[in-house]
């Protein structure tokens, strides 16, 4: 009994101010948006995709670098307009260039999508895959974004197999001779076993 009355005397015993110890961390403030030192397992994954991806637009003569891009009517070249651009900013391009006169405006990302090779669309997939996932690194994840990573985990693989290895073709060539004696009828013929 005398043990039960110091244990619950000791939980309403009055302590010192001095002796409380301050929490370090403020549950209130907003952790910083600073990046890491060294890049996470998951950037180094997007990063190494992004090079894939974009290796396939350099090799087709499209642009690699990120930002906004605008064609003139009757050309194929893509010219660079800038890094990020406003709404407002757009429409005004939109209005001073008319898509009805030919004018097109793309994305990086968006500029292998309309292409009638296969992996440009893929490579175009893959590089909307990558900003959807990036941009998602800042909000709540949800099964979406999980799904979305598992498909570009997927299509990324699909994309790497189907490219040749360093540019490597095969060759053939005519056997050489050999300086066994050709085969007669009489020798014994191996039979399968």
């Amino acid at each position: 009994m005398i043990g039960e009355r110091s244990l619950i005397s000791g939980l309403f015993r009055r302590r010192s101010v001095g002796a409380a110890v301050p929490d370090p961390v403020d549950p209130f403030d907003r952790p910083d948006d600073a990046t890491p030192a060294e890049p996470d397992p998951l950037s180094l994954a997007l990063d190494e995709i992004e090079a894939g991806a974009l290796a396939v637009y350099a090799a087709a003569g499209l642009p690699a670098q990120a930002g906004h891009y605008r064609r003139a009517p009757d050309k194929e070249d893509w010219t660079f307009v800038a890094a990020t651009l406003t709404p407002q900013e757009r429409f005004a391009l939109a209005l001073e260039h008319p898509p009805e006169q030919g004018w097109r405006f793309a994305r990086l990302q968006d500029l292998g999508a309309r292409s009638e090779r296969e992996d440009l669309r893929a490579a175009s997939r893959l590089l909307g895959d990558i900003g959807r996932i990036r941009a998602s690194r800042r909000e709540v994840l949800t099964q979406d974004h999980l799904l979305t990573a598992m498909e570009l985990g997927a299509a990324w693989r699909a994309l790497r197999d189907s490219q040749p290895v360093g540019g490597s073709r095969p060759t053939l060539s005519v056997p050489e001779q050999s300086d066994r004696p050709p085969a007669t009828a009489r020798d014994k013929r191996r039979k399968p076993r």
